[in-house]
């Protein structure tokens, strides 16, 4: 289960990214951490949920500690007591699939 994904973009030093985090952004402390560079384009929030999906853009040459990091952050969540994110991570994908499933057909 991923909690982001790699989005296609053609820009030539950067790769655009989404993310799922929670209202806290507790993804923000870990690439603190971590020293990666993001920067944070736009964000999607359903109303009535803590989280969020949240796009950024990091270096290419950053994209494999990025991936890293935020394969951390269901740690992370948990820690904090957000027992459900994984659940919502797997909600989002599945959603995010059926989309992409009904504009091929």
């Amino acid at each position: 289960m991923t909690n982001f994904w790699k989005l296609k973009d053609f820009r030539p030093f950067s790769v655009l990214y989404a993310y799922i985090d929670h209202k806290d952004y507790l993804a923000d402390a870990l690439f603190i951490q971590e020293q990666i560079q993001v920067r944070f384009l736009q964000e999607m929030v359903k109303e009535g949920t803590p989280y969020r999906i949240v796009f950024g853009k990091v270096r290419k040459k950053e994209c494999e500690r990025f991936e890293k990091v935020l394969e951390k952050l269901p740690d992370k969540m948990l820690l904090c007591g957000h027992t459900d994110y994984m659940d919502i991570c797997k909600e989002i994908t599945g959603v995010i699939q059926n989309g992409m499933e009904e504009n091929v057909a």
